[in-house]
């Protein structure tokens, strides 16, 4: 079962999160599972090639997700522009291996929902590190596109967010367990329990697409 949808970190436990590389650090360990993909900072004049890299390894049986990708307005050195045209190709690679997409997003909603529209994306996206409020949440659902919490998150949204699309990460912190913790408390459930539904709609993310 997996109960960490993003991270950096390779867990003691195989099994039990979703472990993002770029194409230059793919390099999949027994019973682990993967997301790859190419980070808008990342973004660099070869980004053609990684591309091209990157296709053969989404069709690798490790790799659950695309991603992360997307769109940086305030980190990223690659032009606006350019990022867009990145996170597009990696909405075409998830929609050809029909693996959900995990994006990074800074400043860019607006421009990612537009992408989504625009491509008519059928794969689930997930936003992950999302720390939005409620009404930024119901824009992004209406559109299809889910978020993921760590440990900094808006408390009012969490406590509206339905148990069945609560997604939790540990990201670059690699602390899953206090990321459990926090939420746990946030909205009086026990971590065990908690566990449990986010595995579960994990489960059913990744598994979507086998039905469409």
């Amino acid at each position: 079962m997996i109960y960490d949808i993003h991270t950096h970190h390779h867990s003691d436990k195989s099994g039990e999160a979703i472990v993002q590389l770029t194409p230059d650090a793919f390099c999949p360990q027994p019973g682990h599972f993967y997301s790859v993909g190419l980070h808008p900072w990342d973004i660099r004049g070869d980004w053609r090639v990684q591309m091209a890299r990157l296709l053969v390894m989404a069709l690798h049986s490790q790799v659950v997700m695309i991603g992360e990708a997307g769109i940086d307005k305030k980190n990223g050195e690659a032009p606006i522009e350019l990022q867009m045209e990145v996170f597009r190709e990696h909405v075409r690679l998830s929609e050809v291996v029909r693996k959900p997409l995990t994006i990074h997003c800074v400043k860019g909603i607006d421009e990612v929902l537009a992408i989504r529209k625009e491509m008519k994306a059928t794969l689930p996206w997930i936003l992950h590190g999302f720390r939005g409020g409620i009404e930024q949440w119901r824009q992004l659902s209406r559109a299809g596109i889910y978020v993921s919490i760590g440990t900094r998150y808006d408390q009012d949204l969490v406590r509206e967010l339905p148990l069945s699309q609560l997604f939790i990460e540990s990201d670059d912190l690699g602390d899953i367990d206090t990321a459990y913790r926090l939420v746990s408390d946030t909205i009086q459930l026990e971590v065990s329990e908690l566990k449990q539904h986010v595995a579960a709609n994990i489960y059913s993310l990744l598994t979507a697409y086998r039905e469409q």
